[in-house]
């Protein structure tokens, strides 16, 4: 396999480096229970996150309220739902296997590294120290740190100047549509992994250069 050279690559947080799915739950389930709905499961959670706390939480509500009760209580809900997580952040968060070797490895080749999350940037950059990858990344930009969230292409734009990147090469890698469109509004060549949260989207329909199901898969892809 020809492997080309990249300077810099971006990942995504959850679902590509992270399984933070029961912390999401936890934050969504206690904001459903001041509006007196019955929690959701774990599965039904990553069957709708992937575009940020903004539009997951209207989609929780949604799954239970009518679009005016969705409306008149979004705002409260996002807060209730970001202040718990913050409280929970990380508990019951674990790294995907292969994810810290890769990293040494990618950053024992002098590699640049980047995370491009729709988490918010305070919650990625605490959830990243906590988990001990703060380390490997020289720029981390969440899905409030410019004014879109993915899959409009502004984050990763965003994070490719800061870190003075070169689209040719440079390389997205993701677990969901969100990525992928981000990286083709952005004309840059992405990966996806399949562990994450691809909302039911055939992986494999998208123009990735590859889906792969390891972590240690991405280093046949890299040099």
């Amino acid at each position: 396999m020809n492997k080309p050279h990249y300077d810099t690559l971006f990942f995504d947080l959850d679902g590509t480096l992270i399984n933070s799915v029961s912390d999401i739950t936890y934050a969504l389930n206690k904001m459903r229970a001041h509006f007196a709905l019955n929690p959701i499961c774990d599965r039904t959670t990553a069957s709708i996150i992937g575009k940020g706390f903004p539009e997951t939480t209207k989609k929780v509500l949604s799954l239970d309220l009518a679009p005016d009760k969705v409306a008149v209580y979004a705002n409260d809900a996002l807060k209730l739902t970001l202040d718990y997580y913050e409280a929970a952040m990380g508990q019951h968060t674990h790294i995907y296997p292969g994810v810290t070797e890769a990293l040494t490895h990618f950053k024992d080749l002098k590699i640049n590294m980047a995370v491009v999350t729709n988490k918010e940037e305070s919650h990625a950059i605490k959830t990243l120290e906590h988990l001990g990858l703060d380390q490997y990344f020289d720029c981390i930009v969440g899905g409030d740190t410019t004014a879109f969230y993915k899959p409009n292409p502004a984050p990763l734009e965003y994070a490719a100047k800061m870190l003075n990147a070169k689209i040719i090469t440079s390389l997205m890698i993701g677990d969901s549509v969100n990525d992928a469109y981000c990286a083709e509004a952005y004309n840059m060549p992405y990966i996806l992994i399949s562990h994450g949260y691809a909302n039911g989207v055939d992986l494999h329909s998208l123009n990735a250069i590859a889906v792969i199901k390891h972590f240690d898969e991405l280093k046949n892809y890299i040099i």
